[in-house]
């Protein structure tokens, strides 16, 4: 027999669920995995050729953002695959223009005409094929007259509006102009030749104009297959070591085109044999027409507006296979591309060749997931062809009519209102930006912006993030004074009769509890960071008027649950450490573990107002007890100027008190003897406990602490001489 008194309880507030925008429906949908808590996850890598730029840490990061909240927040267990894509064709043009580039270089000793000849014939070359034609030009003639061409050529309206990459080209052009006219002129002074220097300053400022030439000429004679495994390795360290420098987590899983070369065979010959493909001059391509509206199929799920755009898919293609001849549609694509000389090749049953780009992903995520994906990711760039191919040819693989459950795809990201690219040289690379803003900035900044919406990185927004930065760090600072105090004082006695829990402490929770849920809604409305950034600053800005107001006998615990759980969203999205213990703060626990430029994960993420609290600290208690000592003395009626005189004299001598240290012994002493192991003349940590070198960012910190510390100990010492 049901129990009569007890009544079920109604909520209050609906609790609500994930929902999340997705790319294949253009809308936002239920999140439902298909085993419970575990989701699968496949994001798209990088092409490991050149330097990563914020373009990439804007990718990135906000997949980081998305994947830490649903693993932290949510409770998913995430099961994430990242390939990296190491056959490629701007991989294969990469690696033929620095080898042959390098091997230019060595080759020459001094500037001489034959030299400034060839250069004069590269320069003439990527002017015809990236700007226009030179009419009636001799490789020697006078450069004024090669000049006075570019001048006309360069100045094209229509060029200008119609072609996104003709500033670039203007520029380079222009600066290989310069370093020619420098170099005749060098070599008019003397008719001998130069320095060796004078001719790798020449090349190196042409080198873009060079490197096309060369490979033009003589990239088929690139037979060394360690020629793309080099820049490809290097490149890819150089990729995870940013990864890191930014603190996006590693994949549970990282792949490399190279390693499934085998796999990718058999997957493309399943295709052909389902009907969806076929071979033609050593290369196979994919039917389209055969496949869309076939059993079912449909191609280009995602943009099906771009379905037939030439442009985009010869840019899908890549330049080396644009060109490939047999297909019979031109929306077909290559799913294996027969290799031509200067190009890495594998058997196959079609003859030497190598993967296309698109079918690289359909295999990688499907020999590691499965047949069928909870979640894939990537840029909204990559959205046409490269996903739709993908779908389509995995699809077509397996028989099936859906093998990812959720597209993702991250907005494109601006540099002050301009769309930023690696083919168009107007990058910022991940360690330029971390050479003036920390990894925290940059995510402040990024989390702050919808993960789905185009971003702009402008000076504005890093001055927001730079603010936003601050006052967290303030609220931690203010939090953590009044955590010392209240446990170490002797003031968390209970005062008998006194009550310390009142209305100002009940409004606080309750606010912290509309954050909360405020902050729940937020993220669970397809990840809206924003929202909830707005929603955590607007809980410590209550916090903080709450804590100028507060009595001095008031009960502190609302305000370290609000601190608690702004830790623990900093925490989730990524901004401090995740492994510490603490419960307050951006939580370091590993100042050391950081990068020669002092941005790294540790560098940048654990270095903020709390980093140094073992100094820091017993001056904020001073303050904090100065400021409730005025407050109980200014509610006399009337004011006791005595009072007030000596609580200012307490607080003089607690200065004094803190300067009696010696600025060479202040971080070999005390409870910070244990950070460091080695120190120069002046007691300034050379190196950490493990023997670590300290990094830059991390020294300028400590000889600000040293500063500071030889002024109080000045003022100490002048208030002996003083007295005596």
């Amino acid at each position: 027999m049901e129990n009569s008194s007890w009544i079920h309880p109604k909520p209050e507030i609906d609790a609500p669920s994930l929902v999340i925008y997705n790319s294949l429906t253009k809308t936002k949908v239920p999140f439902i995995p298909r085993k419970g808590k575990v989701v699968t996850w496949y994001t798209c890598g990088p092409t490991v050729y050149d330097a990563a730029h914020l373009g990439h840490a804007r990718n990135y990061m906000t997949f980081d953002f998305l994947r830490r909240i649903m693993e932290d927040y949510f409770n998913y267990e995430i099961y994430i695959v990242m390939n990296i894509t190491d056959i490629d064709d701007k991989i294969i043009i990469r690696g033929r223009q620095n080898h042959l580039f390098t091997n230019k270089k060595a080759s020459v000793s001094k500037i001489d005409q034959e030299l400034i000849d060839f250069c004069k014939i590269s320069w003439k070359n990527y002017v015809e094929k990236n700007i226009g034609p030179i009419s009636n030009v001799e490789e020697k003639q006078v450069l004024q007259d090669w000049s006075a061409q570019f001048s006309k050529l360069k100045n094209n309206p229509e060029k200008l509006e119609t072609e996104p990459k003709f500033p670039m080209y203007i520029n380079t052009t222009q600066k290989a102009l310069d370093a020619l006219i420098k170099a005749e002129d060098i070599l008019a002074k003397n008719s001998t030749g130069s320095s060796k220097q004078d001719a790798d300053s020449l090349l190196d400022d042409m080198q873009d104009v060079v490197s096309l030439y060369l490979d033009k000429h003589f990239g088929n004679e690139v037979t060394d297959p360690s020629v793309f495994r080099t820049l490809t390795q290097y490149w890819e360290n150089d990729f995870m070591q940013d990864m890191q420098m930014i603190n996006v987590k590693k994949p549970d899983v990282l792949t490399r085109v190279t390693e499934f070369v085998p796999e990718i065979i058999s997957f493309v010959e399943k295709i052909i044999s389902n009907g969806y493909a076929y071979e033609s001059n050593g290369s196979v391509y994919f039917a389209v027409n055969s496949f869309d509206g076939q059993n079912g199929h449909c191609y280009a799920k995602l943009e099906p507006k771009s379905k037939g755009n030439q442009a985009l898919m010869e840019e899908g293609e890549g330049s080396l296979g644009s060109s490939l001849a047999g297909k019979k549609n031109t929306a077909d694509f290559a799913l294996w591309k027969a290799s031509k000389p200067g190009e890495p090749a594998w058997d196959s049953p079609w003859g030497k060749g190598r993967p296309g780009w698109h079918i690289e992903c359909s295999v990688m995520a499907s020999e590691i997931l499965g047949e069928q994906i909870d979640i894939h990711s990537g840029g909204i760039d990559l959205t046409f062809p490269h996903h739709d191919n993908e779908l389509a040819q995995s699809e077509a693989h397996f028989e099936s009519n859906q093998w990812i459950n959720y597209f993702m795809h991250a907005g494109h990201l601006h540099i002050e209102g301009s769309k930023m690219s690696k083919s168009l040289k107007n990058f910022i690379s991940i360690k330029e930006a971390l050479q003036k803003y920390t990894a925290r900035q940059i995510r402040l900044c990024f989390l702050q912006q919808r993960w789905d919406a185009p971003s702009d990185f402008k000076h504005s927004s890093m001055e927001e993030a730079l603010s936003v930065e601050s006052t967290i760090s303030n609220f931690f600072a203010n939090s953590e004074g009044l955590y010392r105090k209240y446990n170490s004082s002797g003031t968390s006695n209970i005062i008998g009769g006194v009550r310390t829990f009142l209305d100002p402490e009940k409004d606080l929770v309750k606010d912290i509890n509309e954050a909360k849920n405020k902050v729940h809604l937020a993220l669970c409305d397809s990840f809206d960071t924003p929202t909830a950034m707005r929603v955590i600053l607007g809980l410590i800005n209550r916090t903080n008027v709450y804590l100028r107001q507060r009595l001095p006998t008031a009960d502190p615990n609302p305000v370290f649950m609000a601190a608690r759980y702004v830790s623990k969203m900093v925490r989730i999205f990524g901004l401090s450490d995740s492994n510490s213990n603490s419960t307050i703060g951006w939580n370091e626990s590993n100042a050391s573990n950081s990068t020669a430029s002092g941005n790294g994960v540790g560098g940048s993420l654990n270095i903020s107002a709390l980093s140094n609290e073992n100094v820091v600290m017993p001056y904020l208690d001073i303050l904090s007890n100065f400021r409730d000592a005025v407050r109980l003395a200014a509610k006399g009626n009337p004011v006791n100027v005595g009072e007030l005189l000596k609580i200012c004299d307490n607080k003089l001598l607690a200065k004094l008190e803190a300067g009696k240290t010696l600025p060479e012994d202040m971080f070999r002493v005390g409870e910070r003897a244990t950070e460091f192991s080695e120190f120069d003349e002046d007691g300034i940590p050379t190196k950490d406990n493990a023997g670590a070198e300290i990094t830059k960012s991390r020294r300028k910190k400590l000889v600000k602490e040293w500063e500071t510390q030889k002024k109080l100990h000045a003022d100490y010492l002048k208030h002996l001489e003083k007295s005596n």
